[in-house]
């Protein structure tokens, strides 16, 4: 199945929650009630302003030009269901003819639904006095109301009809539709349109030569889709559903991100580079939590892919810890999701384009492998924050956000991209990984390592500085990410931070370049000194590059220059000690390099020059060691010391 089979099967799940097929939500201004006994007729005083009176209901018919009059049922512009006349058209007979077209619908409506007060109602209509038309313009959206209660609209028989004359207006000579295979009207014209990052785009078009029959957009109508207008309708009613995100209560902006849809990407500067995930379970799953709500299995999809809300500035975010509990658990009571064999999960990654909807990925996969992969997944990217607040795992959009190399800018507000986003297809694969379990991509590792090297400048500016530090997060879990998704749960948890208890099966954390990258980070905490201040330019914004490529050529140096400038300073300052985040009491500097310098011994002394997997082995160290010696603000005030001098630490 594709897309468009999915959403077709999946129209009876999200039934309750759609609107009638031709229906979209409507702003009405003004308000006839017809009362067909009395042949009167009233209008509202002052026309409803928008917002004030917004129902679902019919909307115009594709086939609507400035040439071709074609009515809405019972809600229409005044031009329709008054027969205002429009100065801006040359032709002055348009509105009669549009207004004539109107009536003639809601006679033949009336019949077809055997309601005899419709035809009355339209001969009241036909001759409303003109002093209640004052003040109504021509485009203003207006409808009717019989014996000022009943919204024609709103009653069943009125939406049946509705749907079988657009059927027949829009559709052709009969062919097997290629959504449900009965043999109904081909649509001769497409009207179906997606509303997404602003612009509304036709949810089918395929512009090849091979595929002519869905080129045209209408112009051809011998040369169109044979899909019935039932099915299309229903998959554009769906998909509408499912791209829904929700509000900011104190903006009123859109969120990015909904029950059934997260952003990706945005670009204000060309429409393709906008991406959006949406998925969905062709039968609904969910479980009732310990609080009561109804968790549903989309809750599950989007968690490796969903920003998080708040990040506490000495904890993980909550989202993390309930997120692991939702992995745990199944969908229904005292059964796991695997005996769930018809159900299948859909993924499509959408983006925009004024003329078609573009779907950058397709999944369509069973339940359980999809929860297995989360948990893999998320096993292999989650790591330690810069400052040890905890251990959680970057969304995929702060990922890919982070891995454009932000320009270095003092100012508050200025900063921005200065390399171009990973292309759609490394998204494409990350998505399988998520989802399906297939190797994350090599790109992904080659652009972390290049973005690592940038250094963030120093900043004052709080919001700018954890900008920064959720930056640096994203570029080392990438790194974790490529460099041990195909390694055991042993060694994902024990590349999470510098200590765990799964240390002693890591064979990454023996090895030459990992330690070399620990090494890095603590002299440089010897340069910066216990306070982290002081320094403009410290020893990795000079020679990182190097250091993580071929230490050999420069750490002889740079342990030179510690042992001569860096420690004796801090010898005759007394300020040695310096916290360690993971242990009990402060640590000598002196202790540090030692352990690193005998761990870089023991795997065979400083590498030649390292290959990308190595350079992002000694960037993880580095990214370690500098966590380790940094610490938020309430763990700071608990760690201990000795008589011997003071800790230290960075900020």
């Amino acid at each position: 199945m594709g897309l468009l089979d999915s959403l077709v099967a999946s129209a009876k799940r999200f039934q309750a929650e759609l609107l009638p097929i031709g229906y979209e939500r409507r702003h009405i201004k003004w308000v006839f009630d017809i009362d067909v006994v009395t042949g009167s007729v009233e209008r509202n005083a002052s026309g409803y302003k928008r917002n004030d009176l917004t129902r679902p209901a019919p909307k115009a018919p594709g086939d609507r030009t400035s040439g071709n009059a074609s009515p809405t049922l019972c809600v229409d512009d005044a031009s329709y269901v008054l027969g205002i006349p429009n100065p801006d058209k040359k032709d002055s007979s348009a509105s009669e003819r549009e207004h004539s077209e109107f009536l003639r619908l809601h006679r033949i409506a009336g019949r077809y639904v055997r309601h005899s007060a419709l035809g009355k109602a339209m001969d009241i209509l036909q001759n409303i006095p003109s002093e209640q038309l004052a003040g109504i313009e021509p485009k203003d959206p207006t409808a009717f109301r019989l014996d000022r209660k009943v919204w024609l609209f709103d009653l069943p028989e009125y939406q049946c009809f509705w749907s079988r004359y657009l059927e027949k207006r829009l559709g052709a000579a009969k062919a097997v539709c290629a959504l449900c295979g009965e043999m109904k009207p081909a649509l001769r014209i497409v009207p179906f349109r997606v509303r997404l990052f602003g612009q509304n785009v036709p949810i089918i078009s395929i512009n090849t030569k091979e595929q002519p029959a869905f080129g045209s957009q209408g112009k051809d109508q011998l040369a169109n889709a044979t899909a019935c207008y039932s099915c299309l309708a229903n998959a554009n009613q769906v998909l509408q559903h499912l791209l829904l995100l929700e509000r900011n209560d104190d903006t009123g902006e859109n969120k990015s991100s909904g029950r059934h849809a997260v952003v990706l990407a945005r670009d204000q500067r060309q429409a393709l580079g906008n991406e959006i995930a949406v998925f969905w379970t062709k039968i609904l799953m969910e479980r009732q939590a310990q609080d009561g709500e109804q968790i549903r299995f989309e809750d599950l999809a989007r968690v490796p892919i969903e920003e998080f809300d708040n990040i506490p500035e000495d904890a993980p975010p909550v989202k993390a810890g309930q997120a692991r509990d939702l992995l745990g658990a199944p969908f229904a009571p005292g059964t796991d999701v695997s005996t769930l064999p018809t159900n299948q999960f859909y993924l499509a990654v959408l983006s925009p384009n004024k003329s078609r909807l573009v779907v950058r990925e397709w999944l369509e996969t069973d339940i359980e492998p999809v929860r297995e992969s989360i948990k893999r997944y998320l096993d292999a990217v989650q790591i330690v924050h810069p400052d040890g607040r905890g251990v959680w795992w970057p969304p995929l959009p702060a990922m890919l956000e982070a891995l454009r190399a932000y320009t270095s800018t003092r100012q508050k507000g200025k900063e921005g991209p200065r390399v171009p986003a990973l292309g759609p297809d490394v998204v494409r694969r990350l998505i399988r990984c998520i989802y399906t379990g297939t190797p994350p991509p090599d790109a992904l590792l080659t652009r972390a390592l290049g973005c690592f090297r940038v250094p963030d400048p120093p900043t004052e500016d709080r919001e700018q500085r954890e900008r920064q530090l959720l930056r640096r997060m994203a570029m080392a879990a990438a790194m974790k990410l490529v460099l041990t998704y195909q390694e055991n749960g042993k060694e994902q948890r024990a590349m999470e931070q510098l200590e765990t208890e799964h240390d002693t099966v890591s064979s990454y954390k023996r090895q030459a370049p990992y330690n070399c990258g620990r090494l890095l980070a603590i002299l440089e905490a010897a340069q910066r000194g216990p306070y982290g201040k002081g320094v403009n330019t410290t020893l990795v914004d000079r020679f990182y590059g190097a250091a993580s490529t071929a230490p050999a050529t420069v750490f002889a140096n740079l342990i030179n220059m510690a042992t001569k400038a860096y420690l004796p300073r801090l010898r005759k300052e007394g300020k040695e000690l310096f916290r360690v985040r993971s242990r009990e009491n402060a640590v000598n500097i002196n202790d540090l390099m030692t352990e690193a310098c005998d761990a870089i011994n023991a795997a065979g002394g400083f590498p030649p020059p390292l290959k990308p997997h190595q350079q992002a082995e000694f960037a993880l160290g580095f990214y370690h060691q500098r966590a380790e010696l940094n610490s938020p603000k309430r763990q700071s005030k608990s760690v201990s010391t000795d008589k011997t001098g003071t800790t230290g630490g960075q900020p």
